[in-house]
């Protein structure tokens, strides 16, 4: 009795921890199912508990995942995830925050250095395109895929108004940001299939 109880409970733990693990890698279950030469109804069963993959299985699933057996069999996994994703916001939005770090002492080096400086605010201006750079960076590696379309939406945008804003009179640059945002989307619908 008690080792069916333990082997039930071992039979969740792995079920969740491949969703959660499936799902982490931005992978369908029919692509995973593929990946270990399974139908996406086996992999299906596996998370919702009902089987267990084979040890021969587990061990191309812990290979595909970056993990142990160990880390596959455990509850620790959720608690490693959400400690995962609060360090990665916290070095994207430090990464982010250093970018204006270096505009703000250019800008009062600027200010200090070239008092008759008309234009020394436009570090703030040039600093939103490097921290949209940032964030597509960050986004590609950590994120979802609609993080990276926003990110790259704000890359375009931000870009072109810093143009217009050094260049007085070319306000019309901004009229390319309507088929970069186009092309931009069509990407990501492509990417998401």
């Amino acid at each position: 009795m008690c080792y069916n109880y333990a082997m039930q409970e071992l039979n969740e733990i792995i079920a969740n921890n491949i969703c959660l693990y499936r799902k982490q890698k931005h992978l369908t279950q029919a692509e995973l199912g593929e990946m270990v030469n399974f139908s996406d109804k086996s992999i299906s069963k596996w998370e919702k508990g009902e089987s267990l993959p084979d040890i021969v299985t587990l061990k191309k699933l812990c290979d595909i995942f970056g993990i142990t057996l160990n880390d596959l069999a455990s509850m620790q996994v959720q608690k490693k995830e959400n400690k995962n994703k609060s360090k990665k916001l916290l070095i994207t939005l430090l990464s982010v925050g250093l970018v204006w770090l270096i505009a703000t002492t250019v800008f009062v080096v600027l200010l200090l250095a070239f008092p008759d400086v008309q234009k020394s605010w436009m570090c703030y201006i040039y600093a939103l395109p490097v921290s949209a750079i940032v964030l597509v960076v960050f986004s590609a590696l950590w994120a979802k895929p609609i993080w990276q379309f926003l990110s790259s939406t704000i890359l375009i945008w931000t870009t072109l108004v810093s143009i217009c804003l050094s260049i007085s009179d070319i306000w019309y640059l901004l009229l390319i940001g309507a088929p970069l945002e186009i092309l931009l989307f069509l990407l990501f619908v492509l990417k998401k299939k």
